[in-house]
C-alpha cells in the first residue's frame, strides 16, 4: 500500500461495500412495502435496489484491480440518477400517507418508510462517492501506465558520434559544436 492508487482502491472497495449494503437494506424494506402497500413509487425503488444489488457485486472485485480503467463509471452515472429519483419518489410517498416529522406517535409504517428513504439517500450518496473515486482510480491507472512506458526507454549517456560531414558544425574533442 505504498502508492496512493492502492489507498484509493481500498477506500473505493469500502464505498462499494457500503453502497451495496444500503441497496440490500432498501431492497428488504421496499419488498416488505410492496407486499403490504400499493404504489408505483415503492416498486420503482425496489427495482433500482434489485438492479444495484446485482450489478454492483462485480464492483467489489473491480475495486481492487490495479488495471481498473473506470469500468464502473458509466454505471455509476446512470445509477446515481436512478437513486436520486427513487429518493424523491419515497419522499413524496411519505407525505401522501400522513407521515410527518412532527408527529410524536409515529407508527411503524412511517418508521419503515423513513428508514427506506434514509437508506435510499445513502445509496445515492455512496454511488456518487464511488463515481468520484472511480475517476480518481482511472487517473492513477493512466499515471501508472504512462510512467511505466517512460521507464522502458533507454537513453545513452553520450550523443551518437558525428562524422563531421555537415558544413555548419565541427567536431571538437568528440563533441559537436555549431559555428
Amino acid at each position: 500500500m505504498s502508492d496512493p492508487g492502492s489507498a484509493f482502491r481500498l477506500v473505493l472497495f469500502f464505498i462499494r461495500l457500503f453502497q451495496w449494503m444500503s441497496a440490500v437494506i432498501v431492497l428488504g424494506l421496499t419488498a416488505w412495502a410492496v407486499v403490504h402497500l400499493d404504489g408505483y413509487r415503492v416498486v420503482y425503488t425496489l427495482v433500482i435496489a434489485v438492479l444495484t444489488t446485482a450489478f454492483y457485486i462485480p464492483s467489489l472485485f473491480l475495486a481492487f484491480m490495479k488495471s481498473n480503467r473506470g469500468y464502473m463509471y458509466p454505471v455509476d452515472v446512470v445509477f446515481s440518477y436512478l437513486w436520486i429519483a427513487a429518493f424523491i419518489f419515497l419522499a413524496q410517498a411519505n407525505n401522501d400517507n400522513g407521515c410527518s416529522w412532527f408527529v410524536w406517535t409515529a407508527s411503524k409504517l412511517c418508521a419503515r418508510k423513513n428508514v427506506a428513504e434514509a437508506f435510499t439517500f445513502l445509496a445515492f450518496f455512496w454511488t456518487l462517492c464511488g463515481m468520484c473515486l472511480e475517476a480518481v482510480n482511472f487517473y492513477y491507472y493512466l499515471k501508472d501506465t504512462r510512467g511505466a512506458g517512460l521507464n522502458h526507454r533507454h537513453f545513452s549517456k553520450h550523443p551518437p558520434a558525428h562524422n563531421g560531414s555537415a558544413p555548419d558544425s565541427q567536431a571538437t574533442n568528440g563533441h559537436r559544436t555549431t559555428v
